[in-house]
């Protein structure tokens, strides 16, 4: 995570000074790069965070997932972005994201790993629907 993406997730303009404020207080924030714009969260607290949230705000958890997808498809990360729109359980924007990325990934060593376990976390009848997705899916197999 990154100030701007908490910013976009909270929809405050405090998420960079308070990943500072964490991090410094030393409570279960690692910097990811030496300039200090990514972190992440202990993975144990990450996972006791998120399972209370799912507990408490289920619906809020969603949309959270929504302004995440949202910001790393603005800021081109669409694997971020699937994986967020996937977790809001928002099959149709996933399935458009996957659509536009599968041509890129249809180029990569990336592919398979990634378009499958994409098709396989989207419902079949969304697949069905969705011609590129439906071929797409049959040619990484076929490979």
């Amino acid at each position: 995570m990154c100030g701007p993406l908490c910013d976009a997730v909270t929809q405050q303009a405090d998420g960079r000074d308070l990943l500072v404020l964490l991090e410094r207080a030393n409570l279960f924030i690692v910097p990811l790069d030496d300039k200090r714009e990514w972190y992440r969260y202990h993975h144990l607290f990450a996972d006791v965070l998120y399972a209370h949230a799912l507990k408490e705000q289920p619906a809020q958890v969603a949309t959270w997932h929504g302004r995440a997808s949202a910001w790393y498809e603005a800021h081109g990360l669409r694997a971020e972005a699937i994986h967020h729109a996937l977790a809001a359980t928002d099959f149709a924007r996933a399935a458009d994201l996957v659509e536009l990325t599968w041509p890129a990934l249809h180029r990569s060593n990336f592919r398979s790993a990634a378009l499958q376990g994409w098709m396989k976390a989207l419902p079949t009848a969304v697949v069905r629907t969705r011609p590129v997705l439906s071929v797409g899916y049959a040619w990484e197999y076929l490979n």
